[in-house]
């Protein structure tokens, strides 16, 4: 994945996660995360995997997708 696309990838999950009114803390919890791990995470200074992405998406009752 190019760094452009994990770029937005990053900003559609922050995004996506203050429209649903969640703080960086309860979404941590909902994946069983700590807050650092989760910051970390959506901050770009950890990489998310699949497992992150999958736990996430159920989290946030949404899907993901990567234009080409």
């Amino acid at each position: 994945m190019s760094r452009d696309v994990y770029a937005e990838l990053l900003k559609e999950l922050r995004k996506k996660r203050k429209a649903k009114g969640y703080t960086q803390a309860q979404v941590a919890d909902g994946i069983k995360l700590s807050r650092a791990q989760y910051t970390a995470l959506e901050k770009g200074r950890s990489l998310l995997n699949w497992r992150h992405l999958h736990n996430l998406a159920v989290f946030l009752k949404t899907s993901w997708s990567i234009r080409a």
